[in-house]
C-alpha cells in the first residue's frame, strides 16, 4: 500500500474513553507541530465497551474496532495494517505517553529505523511507583538477555517506525509480548533495522483504570521468549 500521509499516530485502546477525551486534542496539537500531513487512528475493542467511538468522532480522528480477537496483539496488528503513514508512531491510550515527547522521537527519525521512547536510557524517567518500576526493569533485563538486543526499554509501546518495514511483518503474538516480537523480527530479519532509544518521561495514569494484570503480563512474556529466541537463531542462520 503506498504511503498516503507522512505520519500515522495509532493508539490501541480498551475502555479509555475518559482518558482519550482529554488526550486526543493534545495529540492533535503535538502532531500538527511535526507535520501537517498526519492521521490519528484509535483501535478500540472488538465490540463497543464504552463511548470511545463518539469521543473519536468528536475529536475528528479515525476510529476502528480491532479484528480477529480482543487481545492487545490483535489491536497492534489492526493498527499496523490500517496505518497509512510513511512513519508510524504507536503509543498507549492511557496517558502514560506524553504528546510533548513526540518531538524527541520525530527529530531522530532519520537516524534509525525504530525510535523507542525509553524510560531507562540516560535522561529518561518514570513517574510510576517504585514497585512497578522494579518489576519492569527486571522484565527488561530478562528480555534483553533472551533476545540479545542491547535495548534498555524493550517493553515500552511508545515507538516510531518506518511504515513500510512495519507493515511487511507477519506477527503472531497474542498479548504484550508482541512488542518484543516486532523488535526481534525487524532487527534480526531482512530489514536489519537500526534501533535507537531516546529519553522520555513515563507518566502516571490520571483517568480511567489500569488494565494491567502483572501475573498474566509476566507469564505472557516468558512464554514468548522461547519462540523469539528460535526466531533469532533462524534469522542469524540465513
Amino acid at each position: 500500500m503506498p504511503d498516503s500521509c507522512e505520519l500515522s499516530i495509532t493508539l490501541p485502546a480498551y475502555r479509555e474513553a475518559e482518558t482519550l477525551r482529554h488526550l486526543l486534542p493534545r495529540i492533535r496539537a503535538a502532531a500538527g507541530r511535526l507535520t501537517a500531513d498526519y492521521e490519528i487512528v484509535v483501535v478500540d475493542a472488538l465490540r463497543p465497551v464504552d463511548d470511545t467511538q463518539k469521543v473519536c468522532a468528536d475529536c475528528g480522528v479515525r476510529h476502528l474496532f480491532r479484528t480477529n480477537g480482543d487481545s492487545f496483539g490483535d489491536a497492534i496488528r489492526t493498527a499496523i495494517r490500517e496505518s497509512r503513514g510513511r512513519f508510524v508512531m504507536i503509543m498507549d491510550a492511557d496517558g502514560s505517553h506524553n504528546p510533548d515527547d513526540f518531538e524527541r522521537l520525530w527529530c531522530r527519525r532519520h537516524e534509525g529505523d525504530i525510535i523507542i521512547g525509553s524510560r531507562y536510557t540516560a535522561g529518561g524517567r518514570t513517574k510510576v511507583h517504585a514497585g512497578l518500576t522494579l518489576q519492569s526493569q527486571i522484565l527488561n533485563v530478562t528480555c534483553r538477555w533472551a533476545l540479545g538486543l542491547q535495548i534498555r526499554d524493550m517493553s515500552n509501546n511508545f515507538r516510531l517506525y518506518r511504515g513500510e518495514q512495519l507493515r511487511a511483518l507477519s506477527l503472531m503474538s497474542t498479548n504484550f509480548e508482541i512488542l518484543q516480537e516486532i523488535l526481534a523480527r525487524l532487527a534480526w530479519g531482512p530489514a536489519q533495522a537500526r534501533i535507537l532509544e531516546v529519553p522520555i518521561t513515563f507518566e502516571k495514569r490520571n483517568a480511567g483504570e489500569s488494565k494491567r494484570n502483572l501475573s498474566a503480563f509476566i507469564i505472557s512474556y516468558l512464554r514468548s521468549i522461547r519462540n523469539l529466541r528460535r526466531f533469532r537463531a533462524a534469522a542469524r542462520a540465513q
